[in-house]
C-alpha cells in the first residue's frame, strides 16, 4: 500500500473538523424557519440522497443479511437521527459554540463505554485520570450559575446541555457498535445505509411536524441554505473525507478530529453569529482536551515506540 501523505491527510483533518464544527452554526440558522424535528430530518434526506448517488457511481455493492440491516437500522437511529435532533432542539436555548464543546466530551464517552463494550479496551490509570479532569471541565462549561438559580430559562439550559451529552454518548455508542460488530464491512457502505435508514425512519416524525404545525412555516431563504449545507457538507461530503482519511491513515489520526472540532465550533460561532465566549467555558474545553490526551497517552507512547 503506498504510503499516504501525512501533511495533505492533516489539512483534509482541518477541513473536516472546520465542516463539522460548522455544522452546529448552521443548524441554529436552520431553526430560523424550521423545527429541530425539520432540520434533523431533511439534514439525513439530503445526505441520504447525496451518499447513496456516490455509492451508485462507485459501484459498490453490499449484501444485507438480517444481523446486518437490524444494525444499520440501529445505527441510523441511534448515532444519526436522535442526537441530531437533539442537537437541534438544544440549540434552541443555548449557543450553537457551547453545543460544539460539549461534544468534546465525545472522546471521553468513548473511554467509559469502550471499558464494557469491547474487548481489548479497557480501563487504565490514564484513563481514569482522563475522565475525571474532563469532567471537570464539562462543569466550567456548565457555569456554577446553572446550579444556583432555579429560573425556567435556566432549568431549560441545563436540560439543553444535558440533550448534547446525550447526543455524544448516541454518537460513540453507534461507533462502537458499527466497529464491534460490522468489521467485515468498508465504513463508507455503513454511513450511506445508516444514514439512509436513518432518514427513512424520520419521515413519519417529519410529517408529524408538519401536520401538527398545519403545513405553516416562517420561511427564510438563510434557513434553507443552511440545511441543505448540513445535508451535503457536514453529513455527506464530511463522511467521505472521514472515509479517505480511515482508509489512508487509519481510525487513530481520524480520532483526532474530535479535538478540533469543538474549537472550530466556537470559532464559527463567535465569527458569525456573535456568540461570546467566557473563561470557564476556554477552560473547561481546555480540560476536556487534556483528559483526552491523558486518556490517549499510554496509546501514543506504544505506537511512537
Amino acid at each position: 500500500m503506498k504510503k499516504p501523505n501525512i501533511v495533505n491527510n492533516f489539512i483534509l483533518l482541518l477541513i473536516l473538523s472546520a465542516i463539522w464544527g460548522s455544522a452546529f452554526f448552521a443548524i441554529k440558522v436552520g431553526l430560523e424557519s424550521f423545527s429541530p424535528v425539520t432540520v434533523a430530518s431533511l439534514r439525513l434526506i439530503i445526505a441520504s440522497f447525496f451518499l447513496l448517488f456516490f455509492f451508485y457511481i462507485s459501484k459498490k455493492t453490499i449484501k444485507f443479511s438480517k444481523k446486518i440491516l437490524i444494525l444499520l437500522i440501529i445505527i441510523g437511529i441511534v448515532g444519526n437521527f436522535i442526537p441530531f435532533y437533539l442537537i437541534s432542539w438544544a440549540e434552541q436555548f443555548i449557543p450553537s459554540s457551547t453545543a460544539g464543546m460539549l461534544m468534546a466530551i465525545g472522546p471521553i464517552v468513548t473511554l467509559l463505554m469502550s471499558h464494557f463494550l469491547t474487548n481489548n479496551d479497557k480501563f487504565t490509570i490514564n484513563k481514569l485520570l482522563s475522565v475525571i479532569v474532563g469532567l471537570i471541565g464539562v462543569l466550567l462549561i456548565f457555569n456554577i450559575n446553572t446550579f444556583q438559580s432555579l429560573k425556567i430559562t435556566t432549568q431549560i439550559d441545563l436540560f439543553a446541555k444535558f440533550l448534547v451529552i446525550l447526543a455524544a454518548f448516541g454518537y460513540m455508542f453507534s461507533n462502537i457498535l458499527a466497529y464491534e460488530k460490522l468489521k467485515n464491512i468498508d465504513s463508507f457502505s455503513i454511513t450511506t445505509f445508516a444514514t439512509t435508514f436513518g432518514a427513512i425512519f424520520s419521515i413519519p416524525f417529519l410529517f408529524l411536524d408538519f401536520t401538527i404545525n398545519n403545513f405553516e412555516i416562517n420561511f427564510h431563504l438563510n434557513s434553507f441554505y443552511a440545511v441543505l449545507y448540513l445535508g451535503i457538507f457536514p453529513t455527506a461530503i464530511a463522511f467521505q473525507f472521514r472515509y479517505y482519511i480511515t482508509k489512508t491513515s487509519g481510525p487513530v489520526f481520524l480520532s483526532y478530529v474530535a479535538y478540533l472540532i469543538p474549537v472550530f465550533a466556537v470559532i464559527w460561532g463567535y465569527f458569525l453569529l456573535s456568540e461570546k465566549i467566557n473563561y470557564s467555558s476556554l477552560l473547561g474545553i481546555s480540560l476536556i482536551l487534556l483528559g483526552v490526551y491523558f486518556g490517549q497517552q499510554k496509546k501514543l507512547v506504544r505506537k511512537i515506540s
